[in-house]
């Protein structure tokens, strides 16, 4: 046997060996049953063989799964994915990526932006901010499309001839009922507003329009509450944007740009625009996987933030729109 076949041979061997040594063999299953989850679901799968090689080094010794679960933080790392994360006996393990910029006043006003803000600003413009939501189990579909209706309904008229919407205090949630309750203004025609794309840019959902109807995925979604006055056709909207419009506020945010007389105002958004799945590994985790990208209308793919059309960074003031920088610049755009 030649020396090159003899270190073949031997790598071979040596690494069978290792992948079989584990201490305890829960530990092996657990490490298995993610890898092949992520390997099968993952929108990005090209460190897969690094973290296999990292769970199998590092999880070889260890006693339980307990002890295993800590690591995942540096594999969705690995991932290029803190939109997921496992979940394992009630606790989460993922990566904690820092924000790339930061918002001291609009961090501060997170806690208390728990509900819809409506206003006319110079009795002509329409402004709503919209906060994120927990509805994770999609039991107040329906309560927040309605609420955010009425409030649409509380300001809209026919003297009304431009929208701000404010997602600067979006950090994400569910997005059904948010695009649901801006129906009208993501568009009344035939129109698909977005969707997603996976890992080999197969489309694996779309976001329309059709008929008056909204259907997420082939899902119609009905709203209680309708309009009393319509939103004209193509009415200038400008789209307001923070470091911490996350995940169902981006989502929010692509379902309106490319339309028509539409702009962004404010800073590059969280960087959360995956479909993130959930898959069971065993009775007690699970592990949540960033799947698809989205696309907005035009089809541009999100891999990373929303850069806004005019950055402005900081200077926000929620207690007074008419001092905050970013109202004041959308202010300017619409009244040109």
């Amino acid at each position: 046997m030649c020396k090159a076949s003899f270190l073949l041979v031997f790598l071979f061997f040596s690494s069978t060996v290792f992948s079989q040594n584990f201490k305890n063999d829960s530990v092996k299953v657990f490490v298995d049953k993610s890898i092949d989850l992520m390997k099968t679901n993952a929108v990005d799968t090209s460190k897969i063989d690094i973290i296999r090689n990292d769970l199998y080094s590092k999880g070889q010794n260890l006693a339980n799964v307990s002890e295993l679960a800590p690591l995942y933080a540096e594999v969705f790392e690995l991932l290029g994915d803190y939109h997921g994360g496992l979940k394992y006996k009630g606790k989460s393990y993922g990566w904690n990526k820092p924000l790339g910029a930061g918002n001291a006043y609009l961090k501060s006003q997170l806690k208390s932006e728990k509900k819809v803000v409506s206003q006319l600003i110079n009795k002509k413009i329409g402004y709503i901010r919209i906060p994120g939501n927990t509805d994770f189990a999609f039991k107040k579909v329906d309560s927040i499309a309605n609420d955010i209706t009425t409030h649409i309904n509380g300001i809209n008229s026919a003297k009304v001839n431009a929208w701000i919407i404010d997602l600067r205090t979006n950090t994400g949630g569910n997005m059904y009922p948010i695009l649901l309750g801006l129906k009208e203004f993501i568009g009344s025609d035939n129109v698909v507003f977005g969707g997603f794309r996976n890992s080999k840019g197969e489309s694996s959902g779309q976001w329309e329009i059709k008929d008056g109807k909204m259907l997420i995925d082939g899902i119609e979604l009905v709203r209680q509450v309708q309009l009393k006055a319509p939103v004209k056709k193509d009415i200038p909207i400008v789209i307001l944007t923070s470091c911490y419009t996350a995940s169902a506020g981006e989502m929010t945010a692509i379902s309106l740009i490319g339309r028509k007389n539409t702009y962004v105002v404010g800073e590059p958004t969280a960087d959360y625009t995956t479909a993130v799945q959930g898959y069971k590994i065993n009775a007690d985790a699970g592990i949540n996987l960033s799947t698809d990208y989205v696309v907005d209308r035009n089809l541009k793919v999100y891999k990373n933030n929303i850069q806004p059309d005019f950055v402005i960074l900081e200077g926000d003031n929620l207690e007074a729109l008419m001092k905050d920088r970013k109202i004041i610049k959308a202010l300017e755009m619409l009244n040109n």
